[in-house]
């Protein structure tokens, strides 16, 4: 009995995805703007039919450790068309470690919010997945990358040097 339901559930299952399709893009190389450091994204899908998904990614590099803030953006006419985004996440794309978005508004306007502090340099890519509802649909991403402060190799000499004046001032006072 327990096969029949088993069965019977997975046929239910597999007819259900029978008319989706995967409508991913290729995946794309974002281009960091140096001295902004800024990051732009998104795709469009015109001529997608209602229940098709897709997982877009979107690689980049970052030369210097880093912090990341991204936001991801979706518009649809009404809660029945265009698409439902269900996941914007960051993978590190040499141990696929990934860092999650989180959902902050749903609906007919849906935005995601992905922080990522301390990054290494190295490559990553950024995943946004969804569905569609409708015949198509949009979503949009940009960013903020703060590269980490890394301080010059003379500073630290500096730093020794100010406190070795110091030191000297202030034995010079007591004697």
């Amino acid at each position: 009995m327990k096969k029949i339901i088993f069965a019977a559930t997975l046929l239910a299952a597999s007819l259900a995805n029978a008319g989706a399709a995967t409508i991913s893009s290729p995946d794309e190389s974002l281009t960091l703007v140096t001295g902004k450091n800024s990051v732009s994204f998104g795709n469009t899908f015109a001529n997608a039919n209602a229940g098709d998904i897709f997982t877009d990614r979107f690689y980049f590099t970052l030369a210097n450790d880093a912090d990341l803030s991204i936001n991801v953006t979706s518009t649809r006419a009404s809660t029945d068309t265009d698409l439902i985004l269900t996941g914007v996440s960051l993978f590190d794309a040499e141990t696929n470690t990934a860092i999650n978005g989180k959902r902050l508004l749903t609906g007919v306007k849906e935005y995601w919010k992905l922080t990522a502090n301390d990054l290494i340099a190295g490559d990553y890519y950024l995943a946004v997945s969804g569905k569609t509802v409708g015949a198509g649909g949009s979503f949009a991403g940009n960013g903020v990358i703060e590269v980490s402060a890394v301080p010059e190799p003379g500073t630290g000499a500096m730093l020794l040097g100010g406190l070795a004046v110091l030191g000297v001032a202030a034995r010079r006072r007591r004697n």
